[in-house]
């Protein structure tokens, strides 16, 4: 393993988090990640740059910026008004998400379903087609 003095390189460390060197480098210079020093050339990172590195992925999967993550580890995980406002806001661009990802699957499931030949002539994919033209932009599928 490449492990020096309880340290793991940069290439240990990317391939834990299936990420390129050049992402991790990324992160360092936003503040997200700090390197233990160097070891024959390399970067090194302490053991716990892991789990770091997972939160930023974590963040990344529920919708946060790299900015917005940079936040949250200024903070050490302590709550303020507003970090509460920033994950309010996040949770309801998931449920959003959510909502347009149903959408998409039950429209897919009638696709696949439908007993007409030519699904632009199915009435219920009609009456979709021109609901999602009615719709909101922010309610679109794929806006």
């Amino acid at each position: 393993m490449s492990k020096t003095a309880g340290l793991i390189t940069i290439g240990e460390l990317a391939r834990r988090a299936g990420i390129a060197t050049s992402a991790l480098r990324y992160y360092e210079r936003l503040g997200l990640l700090s390197p233990a020093g160097r070891a024959g050339g390399r970067r090194c990172y302490i053991a716990s740059s892991a789990e770091r590195v997972a939160l930023i992925q974590l963040c990344q999967e529920a919708g946060l910026t790299l900015r917005e993550i940079r936040m949250l580890v200024a903070t050490r995980g302590q709550r303020s008004r507003r970090w509460t406002r920033l994950l309010e806001a996040k949770r309801r661009e998931l449920d959003a998400r959510i909502a347009k990802t149903k959408r998409a699957k039950t429209l897919i499931q009638h696709a696949l379903a439908c007993p007409h030949g030519n699904i632009l002539a199915c009435p219920n994919f009609r009456a979709a087609l021109q609901a999602h033209l009615r719709a909101p932009d922010s309610s679109r599928l794929g806006a």
